[in-house]
């Protein structure tokens, strides 16, 4: 997989945006027709959905005894 900063002026894929495609994301060799075209706000909200389902969970500090608290490792 591969995202390559857009240079020509392409307008984003995402449904009601009307923006200009910023970034083309696409896996390895296929033909430009079938990049995904993404503005630069629309590429930060998959990130932030990305990041959501795929980013490791970090535990919670658990209390040992009194006073001491403990960090699980991720």
């Amino acid at each position: 997989m591969k995202v390559i900063i857009q240079t020509n002026k392409i307008k984003c894929d995402v449904g009601n945006c009307r923006n200009l495609a910023k970034y083309s994301v696409a896996p390895e060799g296929v033909g430009a027709g079938q990049y995904i075209n993404l503005c630069e706000e629309c590429m930060r909200q998959l990130y932030g959905e990305i990041g959501l389902l795929i980013a490791p969970k970090r535990k919670r500090n658990k209390k040992t005894s009194v006073g001491e608290i403990k960090n699980d490792k991720v």
